[in-house]
């Protein structure tokens, strides 16, 4: 099924910030422990794909405000998103994860609206 099938904040989130399912994995797995800060080769130890790639994750979502990190060596990270709808929608989207795992996944993996791409291309991104 297409991500239309998803709730609305689920399939936001996934069309915004989601391109892969490791990525998902990383972000679900921080916010099922929001009280621990994990250090990037302990969220390896557990997703298990590659360790440059994890620690890309990570940085990513601390720079897209899910994460927040504290000084190392090593650094380490913590789910603690700014925004409450950034929260919400996480929250949402690991309770239909738990149901509809292959509904998020397709999601994940469904072309990209072209308008909706176009439109993307200029956006201003922090860097």
């Amino acid at each position: 099924m297409a991500s239309e099938s998803l709730p609305p904040a689920v399939a936001a989130l996934i069309s915004r910030y989601i391109r892969s399912v490791e990525q998902l994995e990383v972000l679900l797995l921080l916010h099922g422990q929001p009280e621990r800060f994990w250090t990037a080769d302990e969220v390896y130890d557990v997703i298990r794909s590659s360790r440059s790639s994890v620690m890309q994750r990570l940085e990513n979502f601390t720079a897209e405000e899910f994460l927040e990190t504290e000084p190392g060596p090593p650094r380490r990270f913590r789910y603690a998103p700014k925004a409450g709808e950034l929260r919400s929608a996480v929250d949402e989207t690991a309770t239909v994860y738990q149901t509809w795992r292959i509904r998020v996944i397709e999601a994940i993996f469904a072309p990209a609206d072209p308008v909706q791409s176009f439109a993307d291309a200029f956006k201003f991104r922090k860097t």
